[in-house]
């Protein structure tokens, strides 16, 4: 059986492993090669090379230089390659990557320093741009978010700062993408994680804060007695029709007795009874109200003769009998 022996070697950064063709009896020296150089994590690396042969993983993307110069891209999976003629120059990830933008110093359009972070989502397209268009990428591309991230927050004022800060995301990741059209990367979105002003300014935010919590307080209170004098008033409007509407009623009512009662007492003195019934009710309503008249601390002029109730009680039947005769003319 063939044997291997593997040999760590290390270029521009990036880790691979060659191996000497000697034949072999299995992978497991291999397997163990790769576990000691990447500690125990196969998943590490890009890429696996074996000479003759070279698996690239998934979502990888490896350039071969010939004699120094560049021959080819080779992507994910089984490729071949000519060893010492051909070398793998470059190896790329693909997937979205994350760049942490450090800590920097921005001044408002008003003046004001602000202490400003942030992380940037970029993804390799182009890996031959990537490695021939620029030195060093992501060191570029830190800065680039960086000097563009003062040039917009000088462009505003303190207080919009924080209102629009998901604007500032989409005019910095369009200005990056805009300046790295050539470098072979899309810039997938950006965020800004935290905006420190000084601490004066703090102070002053905070106690506009609180006065802004006071004032919309106010507004409140004073919201809530507006609405309750309004339902006082429409309450107090509410009961006075309804009262003026139970008087009327009231008076209806009323006036609709009286007048049934004068029709009852219109039928009954037409009969031969009637007249003497109406003769002894008015005696006894007259006789009713003196007694009270009486029993009440009024000052009362009198006649200096005695009341003759007959007398009163003869005026009031020859009153009706003339209504009497009227009506029956």
């Amino acid at each position: 059986m063939l044997t291997s022996k593997a040999i760590h070697l290390r270029s521009k950064g990036t880790s691979f492993i060659r191996v000497q063709q000697r034949g072999f009896d299995d992978f497991a020296d291999l397997d163990r090669g790769f576990r000691k150089q990447f500690g125990g994590n196969t998943a590490s690396y890009k890429f696996i090379n074996l000479g003759f042969l070279l698996f690239i993983r998934e979502k990888n993307s490896c350039l071969i230089h010939r004699f120094e110069k560049y021959n080819r891209r080779l992507d994910q999976g089984f490729n071949f390659k000519i060893p010492f003629i051909e070398k793998i120059a470059y190896c790329h990830d693909l997937r979205e990557q994350v760049i942490e933008i450090l800590p920097q110093t921005a001044v408002t359009r008003d003046n004001v320093a602000l202490n400003i972070d942030g992380v940037l989502y970029i993804q390799i397209i182009d890996p031959i741009k990537v490695s021939y268009n620029v030195e060093n990428i992501y060191t570029a591309i830190t800065n680039l978010a960086q000097t563009v991230m003062r040039s917009e927050i000088g462009k505003i004022s303190l207080d919009r700062t924080f209102e629009e800060r998901q604007s500032l995301n989409e005019k910095i990741v369009n200005a990056v993408h805009r300046e790295t059209a050539d470098w072979g990367i899309k810039t997938m979105r950006y965020e800004i994680k935290d905006i420190v002003p000084p601490e004066n300014i703090q102070n002053s935010m905070i106690l506009q804060a609180e006065a802004e919590r006071k004032k919309r307080a106010q507004i409140l209170a004073s919201e809530g007695d507006r609405v309750s004098n309004i339902n006082r008033a429409e309450a107090s409007k509410r009961a006075q029709v309804l009262e003026a509407e139970g008087k009327a009623e009231s008076m209806i009512i009323q006036a609709e007795a009286s007048s049934s009662a004068l029709t009852s007492i219109d039928e009954s003195l037409k009969s031969p009874s009637g007249m003497a019934a109406a003769q002894f009710l008015l005696g006894q309503r007259y006789i009713q109200c003196y007694q009270r008249l009486a029993k009440k601390d009024n000052l009362i002029v009198m006649n200096n003769g005695p009341i003759d109730v007959k007398e009163k009680i003869q005026d009031s039947l020859n009153f009706f009998r003339e209504i009497k005769n009227e009506t029956q003319l």
